[in-house]
């Protein structure tokens, strides 16, 4: 079991980085390794259930995933149903003082032998290094628009 952990802050309020965050249909926007996902029933809320296609390291791994927690600018939580090992993600927010949101992520996987002979703390690292890769470009370009809004 792998237990991989990040924090970074968004330039917006807690409830516009849920917006980005917890809707999987937004995934692939903000996500490089998230080549597409699907809603199977209907909005994104507790009980939905989706697709995720991920490409990474050489590998393309589909899950079925069932959205957990659903909580507006505090808590989003998700676990997967089905695909080739499992998961569990959380996405905690909490607002600053300056207005902006600090997310803390988690990610629990058990990937079994699905990477071979790759040692866990290299996939950890590796989704550790994606999450800073991906939420640093997503901080961004959030932070680009505000000034661009202020114009």
């Amino acid at each position: 079991m792998i237990r991989a952990e990040h924090e970074f802050t968004l330039p917006v309020p807690p409830k516009e980085a849920f917006a980005l965050l917890s809707d999987p249909a937004k995934d692939p926007d903000w996500q490089t390794a998230c080549k597409s996902t699907r809603l199977l029933n209907g909005e994104a809320r507790p009980g939905c259930q989706y697709e995720i296609l991920f490409h990474m390291v050489g590998k393309k791994m589909q899950f079925t995933v069932e959205i957990l927690d659903y909580e507006p600018g505090v808590l989003s939580r998700f676990k997967t149903l089905d695909g080739p090992f499992g998961y569990l993600g959380t996405y905690r927010y909490s607002e600053q003082p300056d207005g902006t949101t600090a997310v803390h992520w988690t990610f629990e996987v058990d990937p079994g032998d699905y990477f071979g002979v790759m040692p866990l703390s290299l996939v950890k690292k590796l989704l550790i290094s994606q999450v800073k890769k991906d939420s640093g470009r997503l901080a961004g370009t959030l932070a680009a628009q505000g000034a661009a809004a202020l114009a």
